[in-house]
């Protein structure tokens, strides 16, 4: 692409139509210079991924009547699908210095003409910069809500993601459950094996409790060997049978240290939002429940 700077390359890949029955009308050269001449301007007023990813939608939308728009980048899990896609398609993977930047796809009933696709890169062109930034953001985001021991989402992220919950479901009527647990004797893990093997129990039971969770469930590292599990369109059944294949799932790990082998049990309580509850008194039920099952004797699940 003749324009490119140095730094962004796109990649044309895929179905690549060019008209040759049908045509875009004669276009509006000054009207597409204007557009990207503002263009930067308005990508730069947001550091929002997804915010980012429709202001470049809509304006190209003014210059080519495309059907679908379609933007993924898996690593900062953003999936775009404005609608079905159509017959023909023109499909970008974008790099700069050799970081990944995502693929995007249009798609049409009719051919691409070698205008519309210059057009599209052009535009793209503009847009390199800008979404760098937005992912750089997105990704310094995401750390900020990551437990970095276990990959899990952390304290504040749970904080954030259960008063979302509870507001969803106390709005649309529907269950939603909660899980609370941790390690067994923890600190007889510690002092027996040492603070690096506790870190491998964690880590262990991380990825045991990821295993186990379908991808509706989100999983959080609370606190020290705590663990919360928010459960959406969940009843306290179901969330149960899930503390369960949890607490089942750990009893069998068989951790090595590099030296020794151990093993642990965690304990768990379960709670099911109750009309009207607030996040406090869901959250309370769950933690009291946790310790009832911690009373009762450990490796054990019970439920508020």
């Amino acid at each position: 692409m003749a324009n490119q700077t140095e730094t962004a390359k796109l990649s044309l890949v895929g179905k690549h139509s060019h008209a040759v029955a049908f045509t875009t009308p004669d276009p509006d050269v000054n009207q597409s210079e204007e557009i990207l001449s503002r263009l930067p301007a308005i990508l730069q007023t947001t550091l929002e991924l997804d915010d980012l990813i429709q202001l470049f939608q809509n304006e190209l939308k003014k210059m080519i009547a495309f059907d679908s728009f379609h933007y993924q980048h898996r690593d900062v899990l953003c999936d775009i699908n404005t609608a079905k896609r159509s017959q023909h398609n023109c499909t970008y993977r974008l790099e700069m210095n050799a970081v990944w930047l995502g693929q995007l796809t249009l798609t049409w009933g009719k051919k691409f003409s070698e205008f519309d696709t210059q057009l599209v890169e052009d535009f793209l062109c503009k847009l390199v910069y800008p979404l760098r930034n937005c992912l750089l953001y997105r990704q310094a985001q995401r750390a900020a809500l990551q437990d970095k021991l276990t990959g899990l989402n952390n304290r504040a992220a749970f904080d954030n993601s259960l008063t979302r919950e509870v507001d969803l479901a106390q709005r649309q009527h529907t269950p939603l459950s909660l899980v609370i647990l941790d390690i067994d004797h923890f600190k007889t893990v510690n002092d027996a094996y040492g603070h690096s093997s506790g870190d491998i129990a964690l880590r262990m039971l991380a990825d045991s409790i990821i295993d186990t969770l379908r991808r509706s469930d989100i999983a959080f590292r609370y606190g020290g060997e705590e663990f919360a599990l928010i459960l959406s369109n969940t009843d306290k059944e179901s969330a149960h049978s899930v503390a369960e294949r949890v607490r089942l799932g750990a009893s069998q790990l068989n951790c090595n240290d590099g030296t020794r082998n151990f093993g642990f049990t965690v304990s768990l309580g379960v709670s099911e939002l109750e009309q009207g509850e607030n996040v406090t008194a869901f959250f309370d039920r769950a933690d009291k429940a946790l310790y009832q099952a911690k009373k009762s004797g450990r490796n054990n699940t019970i439920s508020a």
